[in-house]
């Protein structure tokens, strides 16, 4: 069960990633925008750090995005 979680951790993240790149951000802006460290978004789009609900919806809002395109297999921006 734990790996898992492991890998959907992991997907979270490089998705996370995906997007930010996409809307040519660094972890810094995505980091001020949300109110988390630059080191903390690397640990997300690393798969080192489990997020929690209400940062998932921070980090939706931030990227401009639906929080299922999170989760979506491919990301199709708008």
């Amino acid at each position: 069960m734990k790996d898992r979680y492991s890998k959907e951790i992991i997907r979270f993240g490089e998705r996370v990633r995906e997007i930010r790149l996409y809307r040519n951000m660094i972890q810094l802006d995505l980091g001020e925008a949300i109110g988390m460290e630059r080191s903390e978004i690397s640990k997300i789009e690393n798969g080192k750090k489990n997020v929690e609900f209400n940062t998932m919806v921070r980090l939706a809002e931030a990227l401009a995005v639906e929080l299922g395109d999170f989760f979506s297999p491919v990301f199709k921006p708008l």
